[in-house]
């Protein structure tokens, strides 16, 4: 609203009222063209980056899922004694026949004789399974294991810990060439590799020669 003195008003203030409509004019055709083809560079641009951010956040997310599991069986072995394995379900041996590269579980065995239940085997028909096995592709789509091996490339069929949280030093359980490698794929090619020492510790890292 403005005041103005009206030519024909002698002098005396008339109030008038100037309303302006934003976008009452609009745009023209080419303008709007001009506009979407913007909006599509940017968005090209964008995309590659943004994807390459999820599928990092994926495996990222993967790995430290499975370096959870695994820690969590060495905290099992520590607090209730004997030996407790991370068994992977692409286990190349009878006992995983049958998993997926995807899955894991947890499992014991109170013989200390590195004997595993078999993998159709639950929580509800043997008490030797303490946690069912897990699909980690199922919260990290085309996230997998693809390989549990020694630092010489051979083949496990999962991480094991004994009451000292350590690997146990026992003749009827693998006795690998240290570190141990759980390596982890997208399927893109993207790795990650989760290291074992004799120890017991267990790191994140850069996948070494052996994981795929």
């Amino acid at each position: 609203m403005a005041l103005i003195l009206h030519p024909y008003a002698h002098g005396v203030p008339v109030v008038r009222t100037f309303l302006r409509y934003i976008g009452n004019v609009g745009f023209s055709a080419i303008e709007l063209l001009i506009a979407m083809i913007i909006a599509a560079l940017l968005i090209g641009t964008a995309m590659p980056a943004f994807m390459s951010m999820v599928q990092r956040s994926r495996i990222d997310g993967g790995a430290r899922q499975i370096l959870y599991g695994i820690r969590s069986t060495q905290s099992l072995a520590i607090s209730r004694g004997g030996i407790f394995g991370f068994h992977w379900g692409g286990d190349p041996g009878p006992p995983a026949a049958g998993r997926l590269n995807s899955e894991y579980r947890i499992e014991t065995d109170p013989t200390n004789a590195c004997n595993w239940p078999l993998p159709t085997h639950t929580t509800a028909t043997n008490p030797n399974v303490v946690r069912d096995w897990f699909d980690l592709a199922g919260e990290y789509p085309g996230v997998t294991v693809t390989s549990v091996k020694d630092n010489g490339g051979t083949v496990l069929g999962g991480v094991i810990f004994n009451s000292r949280g350590g690997w146990p030093n026992n003749p009827l359980c693998p006795s690998p060439n240290f570190p141990v490698w759980v390596c982890v794929s997208d399927g893109s090619g993207t790795l990650r590799a989760i290291q074992i020492q004799r120890v017991g510790k267990a790191t994140i890292l850069p996948p070494p020669p052996v994981c795929p």
